[in-house]
């Protein structure tokens, strides 16, 4: 989902939230004035509190990091959402709009009207400010509008309709649309239109709008009855109001629907002071949320990687036409790993050492994920070594047909303490202008083993043709095993060979089987290969160890 859907829905659920909090704590008492600033904190902490970052600080406190990480995993249980790559078949269809494309039409069409409504209603009272004439009433400066309507006021303005003003009642009218005004009462009206307009779907947006209007109502009633002395006169004017014609919304009206309430408002006995304590619940309620708000977003990210995850896995290639490389070479690799690689003091002082093989996936923008150690030495030198492979630069990425593809690959990182007394090549390397020589142990990874069998070379071996040709060859030569095709048998069987220097392939062993007639027929395709293009160094043709993958997979 869009992250402006996600700040939507977020606004609209502090809204509900606060709105329940008002109705269970608030809606009862006489602090007007209170409330007026709490229904606009919540308006306003709910705009705001889906913006604010707090994910550092979540991320350290275990309950909650682990909260995220068990509600992301919900999220996509919930969802049922899995990754996978079958063969499909691409038919053209027209295309219909989905439910999710037709609701956000009808959000679009919802702001819209409602935008079109608010600019009619401000438009109606300039068009009143317009029709009508200045004059002076009582000593206050009004606006004489030529039709019957209710008084009402807008920021400075107070609108009358002076024939239909009882002289009885114009004291206290004049009171009560100075109230409105002189507290800027329709800063909060417009306020909550412009919140309609945006979240004119939820309910609970409407339901705390026509309360901040209705307490607003209640502010002016207590400074009229305040100001006049007498409640109950007030009250019988407000009575003989109860059937004139009502004004735009955006107004500040005299007569509104809730008139019951704000009599009995009026009338009801003043809440103790120390019922003020009950708004400072608001503050562990807006932390609670933006808590939350916080955790989802952190969930997102967390669902996000382990759908990137699996969509990894899902689309992983362990051979392409193009194989990953590092920036510069396999030799630029492994000065790179010399280089970082920082030897636990632990892992020295109990003289451990050897090769911790890493296998990763080299993205399709040649960034390194889901590194993970598949033969382990010792958990000091297996965290080393992941930390220095999630350091790496990214890679140039693997191709199939010239498009990057996300390609399994397993590296080895080699950690050797140096001795005194083994016998010692150096070998000189220049980068950007710079001689370096690097001195290598005997058992270098880039040097050879007993047979004369290189690990790793500066050009590997290569197919004739590359590797889809490779892999052209392998389908078009296999033959399945009949029993195999009855059982329904089929996997993927890793060969392991070398090739010599010319070429050829020898020494060819299965290092991860699935049936035997599979391995059998593996080894004898991997046999019939013609001769590769061999590994170098230094120019040099070179024994190079190569695994490949023999893929076997009924129709």
């Amino acid at each position: 989902m869009a992250p402006e859907w996600i700040y939507l829905l977020k606004v609209n659920a502090g809204i509900a939230l606060f709105y329940a909090f008002y109705k269970l704590f608030c809606q009862r008492d006489t602090f007007f004035q209170w409330r007026r600033y709490a229904l606009l904190s919540f308006l306003g902490i709910s705009l705001i509190y889906p913006l604010l970052n707090i994910q550092d600080w979540v991320k350290e406190q275990p309950a909650m990091y682990e909260l995220a990480d068990y509600y992301a995993t919900w999220m996509i249980e919930e969802e049922g959402e899995t990754i996978t790559t079958p063969e499909v078949s691409v038919v053209q269809a027209p295309q219909v709009p989905s439910l999710l494309t037709l609701c956000l039409y009808l959000y679009y069409i919802g702001v819209i009207v409602m935008s079109l409504r608010f600019l009619m209603q401000l438009g109606s009272v300039c068009w009143m400010r317009w029709k009508g004439t200045r004059t002076i009433v009582d000593g206050q400066r009004i606006i004489s509008i030529p039709t019957e309507a209710d008084p009402f006021s807008f920021f400075g303005w107070i609108f009358l309709y002076l024939p239909g003003l009882k002289a009885e009642n114009r004291q206290e009218i004049l009171k009560h649309e100075q109230t409105h005004a002189r507290q800027w009462h329709s800063m909060d009206v417009i306020l909550c239109e412009l919140i309609n307009i945006v979240c004119w779907f939820n309910p609970f947006a409407w339901l705390i709008k026509t309360e901040i209007r209705l307490n607003l109502e209640y502010l002016a009633d207590h400074k009229v009855a305040e100001t006049m002395g007498d409640c109950k006169q007030y009250q019988y004017h407000l009575l003989s109001l109860v059937n004139k014609n009502g004004q735009t919304g955006l107004c500040n009206n005299f007569n509104v629907s809730h008139l019951k309430r704000r009599i009995m408002m009026m009338n009801k006995k003043r809440t103790h002071t120390i019922g003020r304590i009950k708004y400072a619940l608001f503050a562990p309620l807006a932390g609670a949320l933006l808590i939350a708000s916080n955790i989802s977003c952190i969930s997102s990210e967390k669902k996000e990687e382990m759908l990137e995850s699996r969509a990894i896995e899902g689309d992983i290639h362990q051979i392409c036409e193009e194989m990953p490389d590092f920036p510069g070479g396999m030799r630029e690799c492994m000065y790179f790993l010399s280089k970082n690689i920082k030897y636990p003091e632990e892992a020295v002082k109990n003289k451990v050492e050897g090769r911790v093989i890493i296998q990763m996936v080299v993205k399709k923008d040649g960034s390194i994920a889901n590194a993970k150690v598949v033969r382990s030495i010792d958990p000091l030198l297996d965290a080393e070594a992941l930390r220095v492979v999630n350091l790496m630069p990214k890679w140039k990425p693997g191709k199939n047909q010239g498009e990057a593809v996300n390609v399994k690959y397993t590296l080895p990182v080699y950690f050797r303490l140096s001795r005194p007394d083994t016998e010692m090549k150096d070998s000189t390397y220049t980068k950007n202008g710079v001689k370096y020589t690097i001195t290598k142990a005997k058992e270098d990874p880039n040097q050879p083993d007993a047979n004369g069998v290189y690990r790793i070379c500066e050009e590997m071996p290569d197919f004739p043709g590359g590797m889809a040709e490779c892999m052209k060859w392998l389908a078009k030569n296999i033959q399945y095993p009949e029993d195999c095709k009855k059982k329904g048998t089929e996997g993927r069987v890793i060969v392991q060979f070398v090739v010599d220097k010319d070429g050829s392939v020898m020494d060819a062993k299965v290092v991860r089987s699935i049936d035997p007639l599979l391995d059998k027929e593996a080894l004898r395709v991997i046999n019939l290969m013609p001769k590769w293009k061999p590994g170098k160094n230094q120019g040099e043709a070179v024994r190079i160890r190569y695994t490949i993958p023999v893929m076997f997979k009924l129709k």
